[in-house]
């Protein structure tokens, strides 16, 4: 009888241990698809390629999106557009919070870039 409780047990916790793990790997490979057609679809709606920048963390998920000044001027429902496609496209990556932050590319990107680089090249140094 005992051996049939462990057996029932060691099953059970298999089954959810593939449950979960099955769960993270569909949510990460439809945010590597995303991270692959998200620019070509915002380039074939708004004519420009934009930078994408797409990172995950424990049910987060945060998106920046940076278009020329030009882009941003025209269209003021960017940041919908692209939670109807991933709602639309990606169900599995919609059940996680996901955070979009639309930018100006170029020069506010890369001033962000290079001030963490040189707060992290700072942290290394100091003893």
């Amino acid at each position: 009888m005992n051996k049939f409780f462990k057996t029932v047990l060691l099953l059970g916790g298999t089954a959810v241990a593939a449950h979960f793990g099955l769960k993270a790997y569909r949510r990460v490979n439809g945010i590597v698809k995303l991270s692959k057609s998200l620019p070509e679809f915002l380039s074939n709606v708004y004519g420009e390629s934009p930078q994408i920048n797409v990172n995950q963390g424990m049910g987060h998920i945060t998106i920046k999106v940076g278009f020329s000044q030009e882009i941003l001027d025209k269209h003021d429902d960017i940041e919908n557009t692209i939670r109807e496609y991933i709602d639309d496209f990606y169900p599995e990556v919609a059940r996680c919070s996901v955070d979009i932050d639309i930018h100006v590319s170029g020069e506010e990107g890369e001033e962000d870039l290079d001030e963490e680089t040189s707060e992290k090249e700072e942290d290394i140094l100091e003893p």
